[in-house]
């Protein structure tokens, strides 16, 4: 089942390919020629925007763990009035319409704006809830809470747990919850589309100006880079994390 639907996501790709390297799509297309102008021409333009993505999906990923994993701890770990109702409402930036929640933050900041600090505020709000749910179930494990308590019967302190039970243990959820949160913010479009300056265009932004008003074979340009240049490093991150991370 899992193989079959990813060969039903990377149907598309061969033909986005195809639209590429086409001298005119609509004319027939590699019947017209084939050229790479569109390649070359896409390279040089989309370079600073994925740039700006990457930096901005950097800093989105710092903020989820600084944010996201005390607050993790504090949902699997404590037992406070109000805890379930919060759980839930870690969900809830899922349920709410990208318009609307731009707008929220707008009303709520509008001096934030500028220099993309709403942009970067309307992501993590986006991507923490995916965060937040891939940890809690691993720290609230009872395994997990059963070996630290023999390490603490054994004499190892708060510091010693963390480091050679609790961290290790995290591994694989803080690895699915990167992957998540660098490639839910590269892609997303709708808090982009009502929050970005001209300054700060993520690269969502820049596809959809393509397709709208450009060629189309230099919108399929910009697609294949995209996935030339995010895919790999999402495969880089897992094997990282499948072979390295996992014999540490």
């Amino acid at each position: 089942m899992a193989i079959s639907a990813a060969l039903l996501c990377l149907m598309p790709l061969p033909l986005v390919a195809a639209v590429a390297t086409s001298a005119n799509w609509q004319q027939g297309g590699w019947l017209s020629g084939i050229s790479w102008r569109w390649m070359a021409e896409s390279f040089g333009t989309i370079m600073p925007t994925l740039g700006y993505s990457l930096r901005l999906a950097l800093l989105v990923w710092l903020l989820n763990i600084a944010v996201g994993l005390p607050a993790a701890w504090a949902l699997a770990r404590r037992r406070f009035r109000g805890r379930r109702l919060l759980l839930a409402g870690t969900a809830l930036p899922i349920a709410i319409p990208g318009i609307a929640l731009a707008l929220a933050l707008t009303l709520a900041f509008p001096t934030w704006r500028a220099g993309g600090w709403l942009l970067l505020l309307g992501h993590v709000l986006y991507t923490l809830p995916f965060f937040v749910a891939a940890i809690v179930p691993v720290i609230g494990h009872p395994a997990l809470r059963e070996r630290e308590q023999v390490a603490a019967t054994l004499g190892a302190g708060a510091l010693t747990r963390l480091v050679h039970i609790v961290l290790p243990a995290l591994r694989s959820a803080l690895l699915a919850a990167t992957i998540i949160v660098i490639t839910l913010s590269m892609g997303e479009f709708n808090v982009s589309f009502f929050l970005f300056t001209p300054l700060d265009r993520p690269l969502p932004i820049d596809l959809y100006a393509n397709y709208s008003t450009g060629r189309l074979e230099q919108a399929a340009a910009y697609t294949i880079w995209f996935l030339a240049c995010t895919v790999p490093a999402a495969i880089a991150i897992e094997s990282l994390g499948g072979t390295r991370l996992g014999q540490a």
